[in-house]
């Protein structure tokens, strides 16, 4: 299927899609059988859809922004979609200088099989995140940066993301990852509550 023609069938990889059709193309690729049409949504080359982010993922004159579709087979791959989108994606941890007034922020789809369901234990069951919590009880630190307690919850799965990437663990580290769907305002004063917890 060439990249800027309407796409005949959803699979993993870049599109220019608007919620509606987003919600029309997960109809028919769970219930194939009813026969629905194609939607306006546009697969893109992994070049193309970083110079449309690049340009400010602005929505298009119908409502279309990049969705990033990524293939869930099993509960492995669901737990490791931030690893699988550096396929996509390699700069997605870095701090989203794309953006300006208007601009969407990128969104990811799971495309799971029903059989394939989220990790049914509370957050702190989890090993990786229960040991960055022991850690954090312990030493008030995670990966040696120190974390007020409030900022825990945003903290973690950011610290884990970056681990994955082979990224150092800092306070602007974690505040560049945090821009990628966290309003400015808000990342900014984590930044700074980070960075004076950090001197």
């Amino acid at each position: 299927m060439a990249a800027g023609t309407p796409n005949s069938h959803l699979h993993e990889g870049w599109y220019l899609m608007s919620t509606a059709g987003l919600e029309l193309e997960l109809k028919r690729w769970r219930s194939p059988d009813l026969g629905l049409p194609p939607t306006d949504a546009v697969p893109l080359t992994i070049p193309e859809a970083l110079a449309y982010r690049n340009a400010g993922n602005l929505p298009d004159a119908l409502g279309r922004t990049l969705r990033l579709v990524l293939e869930v087979n099993d509960a492995a791959q669901l737990k490791s979609l931030s690893a699988k989108r550096l396929d996509y994606e390699t700069d997605y941890q870095d701090p989203p200088n794309w953006r300006r007034a208007g601009s969407a922020h990128v969104n990811v789809v799971p495309l799971r099989k029903p059989e394939v369901t989220g990790d049914p234990r509370a957050w702190w069951e989890n090993p990786q995140l229960a040991a960055l919590e022991a850690e954090w009880s312990a030493t008030g630190t995670v990966e040696g940066l120190r974390i007020p307690g409030e900022l825990r919850g945003f903290v973690y799965k950011t610290v884990l993301a970056l681990k994955a990437g082979g990224r150092s663990v800092t306070p602007d580290t974690v505040a560049d990852s945090l821009e990628r769907w966290l309003p400015v305002t808000e990342a900014a004063q984590i930044r700074q509550a980070l960075k004076e917890a950090n001197p």
